[in-house]
């Protein structure tokens, strides 16, 4: 009888996790294939501005991620609060959120307005940092309606309404391409923006993100109950107070990991143009990737907050062995896909058949199989990272990333790639233990709460 009820237990788990899990993996992939669009379109107006766009993206969700992740915490404490049947205080931190999120956003669009300036500073070429900031300026008018996007994301994750995300970014994808075609090469008597005009389309295409979640909290039947709107119009600072609390280290892990890419790709671009391209072939499919148990991490969010709310440890417990498990069967196949496939993967980027390529493309197939390795080791940080905010343990795993991802994984790959010689692959090699430390921090803290 206790196996029946086990598995039983089991199999209601995991079909409440892919429940949550897989809208939000495809809001995480169709936000992934917006980039892409604003990539190839920016790529017909020539290098310069490719380049000039590609370092203002990089910029600008930097900084936006961090108060991304803030608000983010919305979706533990509102989890918590539901599980434990109290909607109207659910109503109330997601209120906060939205108010959090606004008075956040408008500082952070004025911070992107400057950014240019920086770039100057540091000896950039005037004309880049030039187009650089017409594009953050453009961009900057989005910042606000993407931090409000992320706190309606993760009341809906929390309120078990996913698919509205997925919905909502699936119908803003062709719109994103469409908006991006009128404002960057001018149809229809608009004037071409160019640069500017992609990110304008970005910042459009943001808001229109954030109305759409908007208007499903409206619709959907039974969400009406929580007065969003309301809370947010008289959001009290004790909901506030708890969404700092618990969402500033969530920011903070965040910055730490994006930090180190960002970083690493920086330092990779002084090996020269075949590293750093290497490098960006290998990290786009590593990150496509990761979309999947960045999703589930974002499910198990939810579901260890909703079951800790209702008094239930063991289904909580439950609910990360499932989560883990799921992650870790998945990065499992994409680690021998990459093993398996690393020439097929980079010709999905760049011509092994031109003889031009041939350093670049033995690069990155090198690279295809460190990626392989660390497949199942980002998912298990990934994952446990989800968890432990559902467990509203978020302090402690910020110190912890910071260890495994800066101390350890970033000062080693430096130390490979560039005194030792080892060039790319070195620095690969420090990240992967990097995220091979941050999994075994992160799995051993996650383990004390069980």
């Amino acid at each position: 009888m206790p196996g029946r009820f086990d598995r039983a237990a089991l199999a209601a788990e995991l079909a409440a996790t892919l429940g949550v899990a897989v809208p939000l993996v495809g809001a995480n992939l169709a936000q992934m294939a917006m980039g892409v669009t604003d990539t190839i379109m920016v790529g017909y107006l020539g290098g310069a501005p490719l380049a000039a766009a590609g370092l203002g993206s990089a910029l600008y969700f930097t900084v936006v991620v961090l108060v991304q992740g803030v608000v983010s915490a919305v979706s533990p404490l509102a989890a918590h609060a539901l599980g434990a049947g109290d909607p109207g205080r659910a109503g109330r931190i997601a209120g906060g959120g939205l108010a959090l999120a606004v008075v956040a956003g408008l500082p952070l669009a004025a911070t992107m307005a400057v950014l240019d300036r920086l770039l100057a500073g540091l000896g950039y070429d005037p004309a880049l940092a030039g187009e650089v900031g017409a594009f953050l300026r453009a961009i900057a008018w989005g910042a606000p309606g993407f931090i409000v996007f992320a706190a309606l994301r993760g009341f809906l994750a929390a309120a078990r309404h996913p698919g509205a995300v997925v919905a909502v970014v699936a119908l803003c994808l062709p719109a994103n391409a469409a908006l991006n075609w009128l404002l960057i090469f001018g149809h229809f008597g608009l004037p071409p923006l160019g640069i500017a005009g992609s990110g304008l389309a970005s910042a459009i295409n943001q808001w229109l993100m954030a109305a759409g979640l908007a208007l499903a909290v409206g619709a959907l039947p039974g969400l009406r109950r929580y007065r969003l709107f309301a809370a947010a119009g008289t959001a009290r600072w004790r909901e506030i107070r708890e969404i700092l609390a618990l969402g500033l280290p969530i920011g903070g892990i965040m910055g730490i990991e994006i930090g180190v890419f960002v970083s690493a790709s920086v330092l990779i671009g002084l090996l020269g143009a075949d590293a750093l391209g290497a490098h960006q072939i290998v990290l786009n499919f590593a990150s496509l990737t990761f979309m999947v148990p960045l999703g589930i991490g974002q499910a198990a969010t939810v579901r260890v907050a909703g079951e800790l709310g209702a008094g239930d440890r063991a289904a909580a417990r439950r609910a990360v062995a499932v989560a883990l498990a799921l992650g870790i069967a998945f990065m499992a196949g994409a680690a021998i896909l990459l093993w398996t496939a690393p020439q097929q993967i980079v010709g999905l980027y760049i011509s092994r058949a031109d003889p031009a390529n041939r350093a670049i493309v033995a690069l990155a197939i090198r690279l295809c199989a460190i990626a392989a390795l660390f497949q199942v080791f980002d998912g298990i940080q990934t994952i446990s990272a989800g968890a432990l905010r559902g467990y509203r343990d978020t302090a402690v795993p910020m110190l912890l990333a910071a260890v495994g991802y800066w101390a350890i994984g970033f000062a080693v790959g430096a130390a490979l790639a560039l005194p030792l010689g080892y060039g790319v692959v070195g620095f690969w090699w420090g990240l992967a233990l990097g995220l091979f430390s941050v999994a075994l921090l992160l799995g051993a803290r996650l383990a004390k709460h069980r």
